[in-house]
């Protein structure tokens, strides 16, 4: 089969050992990835596209689909609406089978006629991909047969996956872009609240860059006002499996109060729990929590204070949730179960027999 992917974002490094593994399935005769970033120059199972965005008004199209729309078997589009570059298949006699991947209603907030918009192209499409099972149970309920409807949990391609729950551990971890919305300065407050209740050797480790360096810089001050500079370390932020799995391997947990995302699938293929409270609006990774694998509160900073304090004073807890976070990690994210999602999606598009492993 002919297949097309287009990425209204670009094309995002991470997913790059996903389309190559797409690529090497007997099945796929050729696979094309449209995107609107600058060639990587690189070499690669699949050919690049480059190419433009043209916005009208919030919405942004990429025009180049239209012309390609006969030239292909399957062609996957961002199930997003403010980049719906499927408009122009609409009216057209179909050639290709048409899928659309994403979160699908997602985690925030869903006004009516954007849901009911959904639910209409959901319907349209000849296939759907899911970050989560959840958005296939909350379709399902609006009428889309589940058998449509496929999963391909969003995940990393991480070399050295491997539970590290017999190591030293000592950190409270956080790693990636320093940002307000990530809520550290509330990982700060709640620490210097129950420091003198957990053990001395326990520390917070912040890996990773901002953005906004005064984003930086106010946690540095915050540190000092709460007089944490012997106990929280700030790092520059680290890429390589090889140092990431060092800066996992003495943590007790991975610690992101308001907002979680990616982040937990290098948390888990560690074997390391994520505490985040549940309340909050996270990215889809966040449903790979659950109580068995994390510590997930309600509540502000006595209750986030709590839930260090809990899990820093009980090593058997520790190494309980780490175990069961690489378990899921090792079952459900492993780079091939979202590589079977798409390939099982555009076998059934196509009524063909799966032959996805």
């Amino acid at each position: 089969m002919k297949v097309l992917f287009v990425f209204e974002f670009g094309l995002l490094h991470y997913r790059l050992p996903i389309l190559e593994r797409i690529a090497a399935d007997a099945s796929v005769e050729k696979l094309d990835i449209m995107h609107t970033l600058d060639h990587s120059n690189k070499e690669y199972g699949f050919t690049e596209l480059k190419v433009k965005t043209k916005t009208f008004w919030k919405f942004k199209l990429i025009p180049e689909v239209n012309n390609l729309l006969d030239k292909y078997d399957v062609i996957v589009f961002s199930f997003n609406l403010w980049r719906p570059s499927w408009f122009y298949a609409l009216g057209k006699p179909r050639k290709a089978k048409y899928i659309l991947w994403g979160q699908g209603f997602g985690r925030g907030k869903n006004y009516l006629v954007a849901q009911l918009v959904r639910i209409y192209f959901a319907k349209w499409a000849d296939a759907l991909i899911f970050y989560t099972p959840t958005e296939c149970a909350r379709f399902t309920k609006h009428g889309i047969p589940r058998e449509k409807m496929f999963v391909a949990q969003n995940t990393l391609h991480i070399s050295n996956a491997a539970p590290t729950t017999d190591s030293a551990k000592t950190d409270l971890l956080y790693v990636g872009r320093i940002q307000k919305r990530k809520g550290l300065d509330d990982l700060l407050r709640a620490f210097a609240m129950v420091k003198n209740e957990i053990p001395d050797a326990v520390t917070i480790r912040v890996v990773g860059d901002a953005i906004n360096p005064e984003d930086k810089t106010e946690l540095q001050h915050l540190t000092a006002e709460l007089g944490l500079e012997q106990r929280v370390t700030f790092e520059p932020g680290v890429f390589d499996d090889e140092a990431l799995k060092e800066k996992f391997a003495n943590s007790i947990a991975y610690v992101s109060p308001n907002h979680v995302g990616l982040g937990v699938v290098h948390s888990f293929a560690y074997g390391v729990p994520v505490i985040t409270n549940k309340t909050r609006k996270h990215a889809p990774e966040f449903e790979y929590c659950n109580d068995e694998n994390s510590v997930l509160y309600e509540g502000e900073l006595k209750e986030l204070a709590a839930s260090i304090k809990l899990l820093c004073n009980n090593p058997t807890l520790q190494k309980q949730l780490g175990q069961a976070a690489y378990q899921y990690y090792d079952n459900n994210l492993r780079v091939h179960n979202m590589v079977n999602g798409f390939l099982d999606s555009f076998h059934y598009a196509l009524n063909e027999k799966s032959v996805s492993v």
